[in-house]
């Protein structure tokens, strides 16, 4: 296997096709191709190769997306080398949600491919989502159960070919947040960002079908503040080309004059990368001159409105640039919206930029965080379940691990003997800055029953405020009963009271051992990682006990939760009185409630708190979406004529959605020019304009920009 290897290749007086020359013959990517071909060829006598390249613009010769001209030049290449296919794959991303015109094969045409390469031969676009099969991630992927393509994980040649570009999201996006195109659902935003760990969703993607080379097209990049949304072109006159995308993306933060990990999408790849044994980088390090990258305190910002997902699936669409005329907007209310937030050159237009989108990004992250906070005190339906896989490896935990829980644990639930329970029936002390605690409930359905209802290696999902997680069974008995598991946890933040003072959820995983018997079973768990440092132990134990024709369910536990650092001084302050009033309340809360939990879950009742997440591929409709529905919905009642009100609202003329001339036979969407053209340059009125205004000019003087 050839050494990994990185090079940058940067001549401002060579064209494109020149600087990918280059690239190819200093990487030796000419060799490593004519291997893999040849490879593919013997064994199967057929080669195809797919290369991905950046789709995700939304005008022609945007610095946003990968050169077509170079990307057909490469294809070239590869059917010189002998593959017997060499195509172009992608799939539709978020956009499509709320824009037009954005499937594969039309985005592709409208962004300058023309299925033909300069030396004549044929080739495709391929929608890498409609042969999307299940299987290609194991348990413990945030994947786990997704769908990957086929003919992505079976091409002899897989190959990624990112623009240059910043981004708001991770200072940066290049070949790794390329790659990502290749997953099918629609709404990736939704999908890979807001519903997992897009880091972890990129390692995973990375791993189960790895590329086998990368190239950054670093021509003409796309730079500013603005990232993807609002691209400024810079030439910059070079190419990148890596052995795999996460060396591609190093050189190419390095080059923005980044820290390469400021991307949270790209960093964990990037630790496994750099430390590639025999590792070679080439070329010109020095960042690229007059680049621009994305003012930190907006990237900070944007993460931080990340956290409120309605809200920044809101917005993305109505500061988007838009070529109109090639890709109109779905919704008329978005269209003029995004006419009224964009600098469209109308008089009265405001770009929602800089210090102002700081400032926007900034309090609707708070007023995510207090919705938040209230539905963690008083509304928990209304929160979203977390989605959290096992983070260890189920094959690094031995059997005697497993084995040794009981006699570990057991000695330390017996440090509660002789003190007397309160009121409620439970009994508590401080141990070493943690807390021993248990309680009991006499529950009235007979043991065999109760135990079947109530399976006890899943007890721990039933107790109060589980939010989310993941349990993977490692060993059954010959009947079929867990053993021994695997198990990571999700709870709202505890007590429920310090999610007003910056309070996290909750993330511990645990090793787990059940024991059986005719009229007892126990389940033994303890805490061996927290993934957010939230704890230091989450240790139990709980035992279903036959007593006469009722069941006993007894849970005892050792518990040491992080608190913020609001939470740790309000704490040191505190009489030992009010101290253990405040314990004693949470835990009679916690029992009163897992018990009930228990209870109802035995008479087949669901007691999951928080909102699933939609599995449909465009996610969730769109707020605004929602509102034209429920419009319409009203309207149709005759209650109400909130449609009418709708369309004085938005009215059409300022970036109303237009409707296509014609749908041809390859569902292209043809418009009228000039009428879109006429309706982008519609005017904001003249109040929402001038606030914006205002707060813009505060930002500015805050920022020191203007006088």
């Amino acid at each position: 296997m050839r050494a990994p290897v990185a090079v940058v290749v940067q001549d401002p007086r060579a064209s494109g096709a020149e600087l990918l020359d280059r690239a190819i013959a200093l990487s030796g990517f000419r060799t490593t191709a004519a291997a893999l071909i040849a490879h593919a060829l013997e064994a199967t006598g057929d080669c195809a190769a797919i290369v991905v390249p950046a789709l995700d613009a939304y005008a022609a010769g945007s610095p946003a997306a990968t050169d077509p001209a170079l990307v057909e030049h490469l294809l070239d290449l590869l059917f010189d080398l002998g593959a017997t296919s060499a195509d172009v794959g992608s799939t539709r991303g978020t956009a499509a949600v709320w824009l037009e015109n954005r499937d594969v094969f039309v985005a592709a045409d409208l962004l300058g491919y023309r299925y033909e390469t300069p030396r004549g031969r044929p080739y495709d676009v391929i929608d890498l989502a409609e042969d999307a099969e299940p299987g290609a991630f194991p348990l413990t992927s945030p994947l786990a159960g997704a769908g990957l393509s086929r003919r992505w994980r079976e091409a002899g040649l897989r190959l990624v070919f990112s623009a240059n570009r910043t981004d708001e999201d991770d200072g940066y996006a290049l070949c790794l947040a390329t790659l990502a195109s290749v997953l099918p659902q629609v709404d990736k935003d939704y999908h890979y960002r807001h519903r997992r760990d897009p880091g972890a969703v990129v390692a995973a993607l990375a791993a189960a079908a790895p590329p086998h080379f990368a190239f950054i097209d670093a021509v003409v990049s796309g730079h500013g503040s603005g990232g993807g949304r609002d691209p400024r072109a810079l030439r910059t006159g070079a190419v990148i080309g890596a052995s795999t995308p996460a060396l591609a993306d190093y050189l190419g933060a390095l080059k923005m004059g980044l820290d390469p990990f400021v991307s949270t999408l790209a960093a964990p790849s990037l630790r496994q990368a750099r430390q590639a044994p025999g590792l070679r980088m080439l070329g010109p390090l020095e960042p690229y001159e007059g680049w621009v990258n994305v003012d930190p305190a907006l990237l900070a910002s944007t993460a931080a409105r990340r956290g409120f997902v309605e809200a920044d699936r809101s917005i993305r669409p109505v500061l988007q640039q838009v070529d109109r005329e090639l890709f109109p907007f779905r919704d008329p209310a978005t269209d003029w919206l995004n006419n009224a937030l964009t600098d469209t050159g109308g008089q009265d237009a405001v770009n929602l930029d800089g210090g102002l989108l700081t400032l926007v990004n900034l309090w609707l992250a708070e007023v995510g965080k207090a919705g938040e906070a209230w539905g963690v005190l008083f509304d928990k339906d209304a929160l979203r379940r977390r989605e959290a896989p096992v983070n260890i490896d189920p094959e690094a935990v031995s059997d005697g691990e497993y084995d040794a829980l009981a006699g570990e644990l057991l000695p330390q639930a017996d440090l509660l003997r002789g003190l007397r329970a309160d009121a409620e029936g439970i009994r508590w002390r401080f141990d070493d800055g943690a807390v021993l605690f248990d309680g009991a409930r006499r529950i009235a359905l007979p043991f065999d029953l109760f135990c079947q209802a109530v399976e006890i290696h899943r007890t721990i999902q039933f107790m109060n405020d589980y939010i989310g997680g993941q349990a993977l069974v490692t060993a059954r008995d010959k009947q079929g009963r867990a053993l021994r598991q695997i198990e990571r946890n999700l709870y709202l933040p505890q007590p429920n009271y310090t999610a007003l003072g910056g309070g996290v959820t909750i993330d511990v995983t645990k090793i787990e051992a059940m024991e059986y018997g005719p009229r007892r079973q126990r389940m033994f768990w303890k805490t061996v990682k927290s993934e957010n440092q939230s704890a230091l132990a989450d240790d139990g134990v709980v035992t279903f006990e036959a007593v006469g024709e009722d069941t006993l369910v007894t849970i005892w536990g050792r518990q040491h939760f992080r608190l913020s650092p609001l939470w740790s001084a309000i704490d040191a302050q505190l009489t030992p009185d009010l101290k253990r009033t405040l314990v004693s309340e949470a835990y009679a809360r916690f029992f009163k409630r897992t018990f009930a939990n228990l209870e109802a879950v035995a008479e087949g009742r669901d007691v999951r708190i928080g909102r699933p997440w939609s599995d449909a591929a465009e996610g969730e409709p769109l707020p605004v979406e929602r509102l034209t529905e429920l419009a319409r919905k009203v309207q149709e009642g005759g209650a109400l004529d909130l449609a009418a009100m709708l369309k004085n609202a938005f009215p059409p003329a300022p970036g109303g959605r237009p409707e296509p001339v014609r749908i041809d036979a390859d569902g292209f969407r043809h418009f009228d020019g000039a009428t879109s053209a006429q309706a982008a340059r519609g005017a904001v009125p003249a109040r929402v304009a001038g606030l914006l205004r205002d707060l813009r000019h505060a930002a500015d003087i805050d920022a020191g920009t203007r006088s």
